[in-house]
């Protein structure tokens, strides 16, 4: 095994003086240029119409989505409008069907027929009560209009609808 009081793990000579090395000189990194290359870099000042159109730009793009947000916005609002009314017209047949069914139980021929013997005294008919009419087939009647008396817009107006019937 290694002593323990030895200096192995240790790196002294990290701490001795360092000598005395040639240090290059480091260049300058300051370029110079010329005055008219120097006024061609600099920054150019902000252009006020470029600004002003800018922002119209942007208020139109803004305006263009406000528009689309606040038609999506209505949509919505209709069409949770239209499901209620669906719901409410939905349950508005659910109850017809039920008052149907139900006028029709009451207003069945054998609740009318049991309703007239019972309560009005009526009998169903027999054959004796039945009388045939007969009529002759010569005896014809016919309504004679008196064209005299009419203008003739109105007896152009007859005419008319009498092509149409």
């Amino acid at each position: 095994m290694a002593s323990r009081n030895g200096n192995e793990a240790y790196d002294f000579t990290l701490f001795e003086p360092k000598r005395q090395q040639e240090v290059p000189q480091k260049k300058s990194n300051i370029i110079e240029l010329p005055k008219e290359k120097l006024e061609e870099n600099r920054r150019a000042r902000n252009n006020p119409l470029k600004a002003v159109s800018g922002f119209l730009a942007l208020a139109v793009m803004l305006g263009i989505v406000g528009t689309i947000v606040y038609g999506q916005v209505q949509l919505t609002e209709l069409t949770d409008q239209l499901n209620s009314t669906t719901k409410i017209l939905d349950e508005n047949k659910s109850v017809y069907t039920q008052l149907k069914m139900k006028s029709d139980s009451q207003l069945s021929l054998e609740t009318v027929e049991n309703y007239a013997t019972q309560k009005l005294g009526m009998k169903k008919i027999e054959q004796n009560q039945i009388e045939p009419v007969e009529l002759s087939k010569g005896d014809k009647t016919q309504v004679v209009q008196n064209g005299a008396g009419q203008d003739w817009l109105t007896s152009l107006w007859n005419k008319i609808v009498e092509l149409l019937s």
